[in-house]
């Protein structure tokens, strides 16, 4: 399965998938750079599908998906663009606990990819982590990139 027939196999996510970077707002696309731009297979926006089922949560905002050269199968990036401040800490831990529901729920079928959970600011990274938030984002496979998500060509 490829993750556009995932998305598509998704409740809410029916014809969402967007080629490159396309499902991004204008101002997130330059957080992302890909060694390759044709490798980047697509992209979803989960946070605008989800905001009139679920508009008081805290969700995670979109997977992007690229083909590494040492891979046969696509990768999904899972990737909240957000600030990254220390009264933000808690707010991204309580997206990345609904994304890591949802998709053994209503989005399993992009469950079975191999992926990254990456937060990434949208501004000055500026955040302590204090010890139970760092072994949060341990134990929610998270992790926080500064203000660019740079993908390579190989996973390795």
């Amino acid at each position: 399965m490829t993750a556009e027939q995932a998305v598509n196999a998704t409740p809410h996510l029916q014809g969402k998938w967007e080629r490159g970077l396309q499902a991004l707002r204008a101002e997130d696309r330059p957080h992302i750079r890909a060694a390759d731009t044709r490798a980047l297979t697509g992209s979803v926006d989960v946070d605008t599908a989800w905001m009139r089922i679920e508009p008081n949560a805290n969700r995670w905002d979109f997977a992007i998906g690229y083909q590494h050269e040492d891979r046969t199968v696509e990768c999904l990036y899972w990737v909240e663009l957000h600030t990254a401040s220390d009264n933000q800490v808690d707010v991204v831990l309580r997206k990345v606990r609904w994304l890591l529901r949802w998709l053994k729920g209503e989005g399993m079928a992009m469950d079975g990819f191999e992926r990254d959970i990456v937060w990434v600011s949208s501004g000055r990274t500026d955040y302590t982590l204090n010890g139970p938030q760092r072994r949060s984002f341990a134990d929610h496979g998270l992790r926080q990139t500064g203000g660019i998500l740079r993908i390579s060509r190989k996973r390795g």
